[in-house]
């Protein structure tokens, strides 16, 4: 196989896996959206969090909504958890890097919040102490995973929405949530400027 073969296969496989993910999450991503768009409107702020190249995409997803995806709006309350260097070694050097998120929520979530969690295969302890710790304060969740959701599946069947990717190919959960991301982020901005309702 050459690089040009490579390359088209790269970009036909992640083309594949988005539509797969829009046919199978469509109502899903809109419940999400308008979770987020109630807690927004009662006050609540949207904490997010991930490892890795999810916490890429956890602060991607805030800095589109404290400042802007493609529309100008007012500012909206966004908090990435994985961005404070202090918080985050301290939290894994005094405890253990499994409560680097729960800690957080615990000093900055209330019940009127929303917890977006981002992991591609759900078996992080940290996003799972974090969910837990949200459900415990009341505090609404929004996971996005892929494979077969992992471990965090059933702690969030019940309670939470779950965007799971159909993919067990970690790069292309990667780039789907990025699309979900910005999915979600043009429906929010669409909904506040009144040209779509939810």
């Amino acid at each position: 196989m050459n690089p040009d073969q490579l390359i088209q296969r790269h970009f036909n496989e992640s083309a594949e896996t988005a539509r797969a993910t829009a046919q199978a999450l469509g109502p899903q991503i809109a419940r999400a959206v308008s979770k987020a768009l109630r807690t927004l409107e009662h006050g609540g702020k949207i904490l997010i969090c991930g490892n890795g190249g999810s916490a890429s995409d956890a602060q991607h997803f805030a800095a589109e909504l404290v400042c802007r995806y493609e529309l100008d709006r007012q500012a909206l309350a966004a908090l990435s958890l994985t961005s404070d260097s202090a918080v985050l070694t301290a939290s894994g050097n005094d405890y253990d890097f499994s409560k680097v998120f729960s800690r957080q929520i615990e000093a900055l979530g209330q019940a009127k919040d929303l917890l977006v969690a981002i992991t591609t295969s759900g078996k992080s302890k940290n996003i799972e102490l974090a969910v837990e710790k949200a459900m415990e304060m009341g505090i609404s969740v929004v996971a996005l995973t892929g494979k077969d959701g992992g471990t965090l599946a059933p702690i969030i069947a019940e309670t939470g929405i779950e965007l799971r990717v159909p993919s067990d190919v970690t790069a292309r959960v990667q780039e789907a949530h990025a699309i979900i991301i910005h999915c979600m982020c043009n429906l929010i901005e669409m909904n506040l400027k009144g040209k779509l309702s939810l």
